[in-house]
């Protein structure tokens, strides 16, 4: 049988602490409604038509049983308590992936205040995450993976062109937020999206100007070479 856990910067809370999770609580974030009213006007301008929809931080919380905490010596049980808040050590956001939700994870920081309470042969910890809105697909968009293949979502696509003077392609993100991909060129190509556009010689973008909306996006290709579109799907 499967035990229920939390992977957090590498770490299982199951196989390396012996942590079992007893209860968790997966919180959705806040819409935030991202709006000015125009001037000597009833009329709102809707800041989520150039920038998407905006959210604020979502909350995890999970609870854990120490099993035989009262079976412990004092210096023992403070040691696995002095582990635990290491790898639980606030102010660092890492990968948080949770074993019912596969495939996906949170990129979250742990909260300092951990609640720890000693029972009748056991002790429970309360532990809480803070995260970045949306959840992140584990695979990449390109990779035609059946396990992690969403049928009702996704779409099997090649996210790799090869260029010879201008074509135009269209690329689909799955999920619900605007993704900045990366890009993966050799030659020389210019990209253009959205009205904005990046001039690209051999080499890996991470940061560029090429923003993918939610749904089909067409993108102007020019030059000589191949391009590689980079990307994970996040959804709420």
């Amino acid at each position: 049988m499967d035990v229920k856990s939390i992977y957090f910067d590498g770490v299982n809370s199951w196989t390396d602490f012996g942590l079992l999770l007893s209860s968790a609580e997966i919180g959705y974030p806040k819409k935030n409604k991202a709006r000015i009213q125009i001037p000597n006007s009833n009329i709102y301008y809707d800041y989520a038509e150039i920038f998407g929809d905006l959210y604020e931080e979502r909350t995890l919380e999970f609870e854990f049983i120490i099993a035989r905490a009262n079976a412990m010596t004092i210096e023992e049980l403070e040691y696995k308590k002095s582990q635990i808040a290491n790898w639980l050590e606030p102010g660092i956001r890492h990968r948080l992936s949770y074993s019912e939700i596969p495939f996906y994870y949170f990129l979250a920081e742990a909260q300092g205040d951990y609640d720890y309470t000693e029972e009748s042969g056991y002790a429970l910890l309360k532990v809480k995450f803070v995260c970045l809105p949306y959840k992140i697909h584990e695979v990449d968009e390109s990779d035609d993976i059946w396990d992690t293949f969403e049928f009702e979502n996704d779409i099997a696509q090649d996210l790799t062109f090869e260029v010879a003077g201008d074509r135009e392609v269209k690329i689909y993100n799955a999920g619900t937020a605007r993704v900045s991909p990366k890009l993966i060129v050799t030659g020389n190509i210019t990209v253009g999206l959205n009205e904005l556009s990046e001039d690209l010689k051999t080499g890996t973008y991470d940061q560029t100007k090429i923003v993918l909306s939610r749904g089909w996006n067409k993108a102007k290709l020019a030059g000589s070479g191949t391009i590689r579109f980079s990307f994970s799907k996040e959804v709420l």
